[in-house]
């Protein structure tokens, strides 16, 4: 089916939208990853923060501007969770790759390397004395790790599905562990013991956090509902409220005053702790939202979500700050990916990694936009693979339909694309006729 153009010109002027309002600084939402933000984290003195993207990348923040200031690129695959030490001068992250690393903000140099998971990372914590760091990981395991020596001090076995969020306790000497297995674990950090267990939840565990009298901890998950427990008996103390679709993201404010949880349906609730206040609901964010930090002081609130922004917000009035445009002013997303017919339909899981308009900045995969003609590896900021830079290929519709028929662990050994096969003939043909007309420079 051809699109119309007045459909196209409508496109156009959405896609222009978009490129204004990434370009306009202190204006807008900390802007600037090119894909989902799964992880935010508050810097100790509160005027910086890191994030973690779908695009690979950490972005260092300077809060007070919306400006980032540093972006660090070593990981492989999607980077779920960030936090800063408590000395503010390194920062740790987790990936979809298993690794963990460790970075040095002020060089933005990445000083060390943590390997041993089999599977992805999806949560991580960092001990109140900052010497050792928790990681949570689809392999079932939980890990410690000394972070000076960068060696593994033990890991924690017993989960019986992929292990999502980990918390330590004030103290230090517990750890807190949540998994799509419906339970809550709870470690003795000391030996790696089990020492409790906590089950209620419906659906699989996706936050875990401890109050602040290190005897109470709240959980949120995919059944949609935040709960607050007693970690020595186990026992259920209240049901904080629901949201209406999965949630994906926890965290309780310093002071405990406030527990915030977010998720599939893209509001943020404010579950009050305190007598004298009231839940509360935030809403700008454009699609789910996949994480939250409390500011060290409580007074502000950090989000990143699905619409690949991270927003700022004030907890007392609950407004989103730094923002010069309404809600209802933002562009949806995928402007130019509205056609029918199935080359569109296939493309749609390619668009979560690359972009294809004019000027778009590189996704986790790098723009497609004057795909066909190009060298392999031949976009100049963006960091290939070794094994895709050095390929001898011209992207046309013969090597990109075969790169789809046999799959790219195949076509390119040793890349990181992730593994995407499209064996019937004619899809592949319908990908290639759609992906040559939205990707082709105009004339």
């Amino acid at each position: 089916m051809r699109t119309s153009p007045a459909r196209l010109a409508g496109r156009a002027a959405l896609a222009a939208t978009l490129l204004l309002l990434a370009a306009a600084p202190a204006t807008a939402e900390l802007r600037g990853h090119g894909g989902f933000v799964k992880a935010v984290a508050f810097a100790p003195d509160g005027g910086r923060a890191l994030t973690g993207s779908f695009d690979y990348t950490v972005k260092l923040w300077d809060l007070a501007a919306q400006e980032p200031l540093a972006t660090l690129n070593e990981h492989e695959a999607s980077v779920n969770a960030v936090a800063f030490l408590p000395d503010g001068e390194r920062g740790l992250s987790a990936s979809d790759d298993g690794s963990l690393i460790l970075w040095d903000i002020e060089s933005g140099a990445a000083v060390r390397r943590f390997e041993g998971h089999q599977g992805k990372i999806q949560g991580l914590a960092i001990a109140p004395d900052g010497r050792t760091a928790a990681s949570a990981s689809w392999d079932r395991s939980v890990k410690l790790w000394d972070l000076e020596s960068g060696t593994l001090l033990r890991s924690l076995e017993g989960h019986e599905n992929n292990v999502n969020a980990v918390a330590f306790s004030p103290d230090g000497e517990r750890l807190v562990s949540g998994s799509y297995d419906l339970t809550v674990r709870i470690w003795r950090v000391a030996d790696g013991t089990q020492i409790g267990q906590i089950e209620g939840h419906e659906v699989g565990i996706t936050g875990v956090a401890f109050l602040g009298d290190g005897r109470q901890l709240v959980t949120a998950s995919a059944d949609a509902s935040v709960r607050l427990w007693d970690s020595r008996t186990g026992e259920q103390l209240a049901e904080l409220g629901r949201h209406d679709a999965p949630i994906f993201a926890l965290a309780v404010s310093p002071g405990d005053r406030w527990v915030a949880s977010a998720g599939a349906d893209r509001a943020i609730r404010l579950w009050p702790l305190a007598a004298d206040a009231e839940p509360r609901v935030l809403e700008g964010h454009l699609a789910p939202v996949w994480s939250l930090a409390f500011s060290p002081d409580g007074a502000q609130l950090l989000s990143g979500g699905a619409d690949e922004v991270a927003r700022l917000w004030d907890v007392g009035s609950g407004a989103e700050l730094g923002v010069g445009v309404t809600t209802a002013q933002r562009p949806l997303l995928d402007p130019l990916h509205d056609d029918e017919g199935r080359g569109a339909e296939l493309f749609r899981k390619c668009s979560i990694c690359h972009s294809i308009e004019p000027g778009s900045q590189n996704r986790a995969g790098p723009t497609l936009y004057g795909l066909f003609g190009r060298e392999a590896g031949a976009v100049g900021d963006y960091k290939y693979s070794d094994a895709l830079r050095h390929k001898d290929v011209v992207w046309t519709d013969e090597t990109v339909s075969r790169l789809f028929e046999v799959g790219p662990d195949e076509f390119v050994p040793g890349t990181k694309m992730p593994m995407q096969r499209i064996p019937d003939a004619d899809d592949r043909r319908a990908l290639m006729s759609y992906l040559k007309r939205i990707t082709e420079p105009a004339n």
